[in-house]
């Protein structure tokens, strides 16, 4: 039933490391150009990824097949809520199950999904992951909160973004999702938009993609201080034009099999969409599935990482 891919050639990317050396290499770069333009502080932050999960943390290895389960009669979960509870999710019993629920990007200045990227599983994971956590999961008892606002947070967050001087609209959207400690920590970084003189010279040695996500980061930093910039603005911002190259060894619709025994394919419609499908084999007597705090994880790095919500899309 397993089917087993080669790992894929290592490549030269930045924020593919963990959280302590994100940047490799690259870190020396940053302290060299940035050390008489910012403090310290600063510097750190520059240099840090709030949100750390990538394709490194996904389970390769275990997969099976694009066409598994193609003739199999697949529950909707939409049909199933009944079953959920916020605090474990759904309770399923061997067969396959299929929904799309909302989600959310969380990397910025990356392709949005294309038709040929395959998805794997991985855990949200960063400095971070506790409050961008919270935050989605907060938002299921507060529908009244658009999800564009709860994805403007969640781009805060991974630019590093100081809550304190967000729009009065944003700060109240915040306080509903977060806790004091929460909004305290996000309100305590002091990364402030630098001027166009400031970033060239921060950006000047730095190679691609570090260079494009530093830029990007500044630029949203800046929109996200100004009271009167649009979704829009910000959203043009974060997703780059066109799509990724796929990764031809993990296509799209391919299954990953998840910690808990069970397998689950991911299908983005968009960066807010994500149909899963879902197959509890029958050595197992029942899984529960609960969305938040799970990623769909590209295996084309250049594309976005979907942060999952647990809320159902059942309007069609």
């Amino acid at each position: 039933m397993k089917k087993t891919y080669p790992i894929l050639t290592l490549l030269l990317l930045v924020y593919c490391v963990n959280a302590n050396a994100q940047f490799g290499k690259l870190k020396d770069a940053l302290n060299n150009a940035a050390g008489n333009l910012l403090n310290s502080k600063q510097l750190k932050l520059l240099q840090s990824d709030p949100i750390t999960t990538n394709f490194d943390d996904c389970n390769k290895t275990e997969t099976m097949p694009v066409n598994f389960g193609a003739d199999s009669v697949k529950k909707k979960l939409c049909d199933l809520t009944s079953s959920y509870t916020s605090a474990q999710g759904f309770t399923l019993k061997p067969g396959f199950y299929t929904g799309t629920f909302k989600s959310f990007c969380l990397k910025a200045g990356t392709h949005g999904p294309g038709n040929g990227d395959g998805y794997l599983y991985a855990p949200l994971a960063g400095p971070k992951e506790k409050i961008a956590r919270t935050l989605i999961a907060n938002w299921e008892q507060h529908p009244e909160i658009e999800q564009s606002k709860v994805q403007l947070l969640l781009w805060a967050i991974i630019a590093k973004t100081n809550f304190s001087k967000l729009s009065a609209d944003l700060q109240l959207a915040a306080a509903k999702l977060l806790n004091k400690d929460d909004l305290s920590a996000l309100s305590s970084s002091i990364m402030d938009y630098l001027s166009s003189e400031a970033m060239l010279k921060i950006t000047a040695n730095l190679p691609e993609p570090a260079k494009t996500i530093v830029e990007i980061e500044n630029k949203m930093r800046g929109l996200l201080y100004q009271a009167n910039s649009s979704y829009d603005q910000i959203e043009q911002l974060a997703m780059l034009s066109g799509n990724a190259v796929p990764d031809t060894d993990f296509p799209r619709g391919i299954w990953g099999l998840h910690p808990d025994g069970y397998y689950i394919k991911y299908l983005p419609h968009s960066y807010t969409r994500t149909e899963v499908v879902i197959y509890v084999p029958k050595t197992i007597a029942s899984v529960k599935y609960l969305p938040v705090g799970t990623v769909a994880v590209p295996a084309s790095r250049g594309c976005q990482r979907l942060g999952q919500s647990n809320l159902l899309a059942c309007e069609n």
